[in-house]
């Protein structure tokens, strides 16, 4: 494609992923974009097969990997890379620290210092949440302040990689989100997609606490235009913020997400409190995105929390 810019999607196949990769499908405005993916398969959501993408099956960190990276055609303005892997399971964080070091911090520098190229640009998810303590609304210029382990990891990767980007010639942002749900979370097990599989197989969930923490939920399809707006304007030169957010701006409560599941299934969801006092003293209480971060990805169109969960719920059902 005449001016396309290579797209390299590290973990691409998995959740968000595969919502990027259909964002850039669907939407003529980033039909510069030519995605690429180098995903191990761990968390591949189904029907990656039938991708008409370049992919690499196999560790991101593998030689194999790299000679894949090195074979593409390289664009004369340099590649963009998105970076979706690391460990991702919070309340796991406190149990194997020396894993989620390894995983969010060690393994990410070591690909960069041996990916990146001059003139490359590479953009982090991250997340909106862990990084903070969950007392306050979450901007983009907020102070550090993770409650558990897994936000500590992703704070020090994201200034840890900014520094090794920039020493490689390259260009650094990072992409924060707040609790992303939709298509594609086949292998999911966060609330929105857990209770929601629960209501179509008429099963029972847990719910810890009292049910009123609150959360900033973000559609994945919102998410997937959010990221590849951002590569489109990175592409095109256009200047960008070096930290951005991705979220709806509004936060809502574990039992209205239930309210919200039993309003698009049509039937009552069983459910069970637990006390789970250990596991909520690590969780933000509260965690809200600063509505005016998220407008500069999203403008002022993003989906609404039952619009959200009805499409989750159809992708489900129509897999059942």
């Amino acid at each position: 494609m005449k001016n396309s810019s290579t797209l390299i999607l590290i973990g691409g196949l998995g959740f968000v992923g595969r919502n990027i990769i259909e964002a850039v499908a669907q939407d003529p405005a980033f039909a510069g974009l030519t995605p690429v993916a180098v995903d191990d398969l761990t968390n591949a959501a189904p029907g990656h097969e039938g991708l008409e993408i370049a992919q690499h099956h196999g560790s991101y960190q593998s030689q194999g990997a790299l000679d894949f990276l090195n074979g593409l055609e390289a664009p004369e303005g340099g590649r963009t890379f998105v970076f979706l892997a690391g460990e991702t399971r919070v309340a796991e964080s406190k149990d194997r620290p020396l894993d989620f070091i390894e995983a969010n911090i060690a393994e990410p520098s070591k690909f960069v210092m041996q990916a990146v190229q001059p003139g490359d640009r590479f953009i982090l998810i991250s997340t909106a949440g862990a990084l903070f303590d969950g007392t306050f609304e979450v901007s983009v210029e907020s102070p550090y302040c993770p409650k558990n382990f897994y936000g500590a990891t992703k704070a020090a990767e994201e200034m840890i990689l900014e520094k090794l980007v920039e020493l490689r010639g390259g260009t650094f942002s990072v992409v924060r989100l707040t609790n992303v749900y939709g298509r594609f979370s086949d292998k999911k097990k966060s609330a929105i997609h857990a209770f929601t599989r629960a209501a179509i197989a008429g099963e029972q969930v847990t719910i810890n606490g009292d049910g009123q923490q609150s959360r900033d939920f973000i559609y994945s399809g919102d998410v997937g235009r959010g990221v590849a707006t951002l590569a489109a304007r990175l592409v095109a030169g256009e200047e960008t913020a070096p930290v951005n957010m991705l979220g709806s701006g509004v936060s809502t409560s574990l039992m209205d997400v239930v309210a919200g599941i039993e309003a698009a299934t049509g039937k009552a969801l069983a459910y069970e409190k637990v006390p789970a006092k250990e596991l909520l003293a690590t969780e933000p209480r509260d965690v809200i995105a600063n509505a005016a971060d998220v407008k500069t990805l999203l403008g002022e169109s993003h989906s609404t929390l039952e619009e959200g969960i009805r499409q989750t719920y159809e992708y489900y059902r129509d897999r059942t």
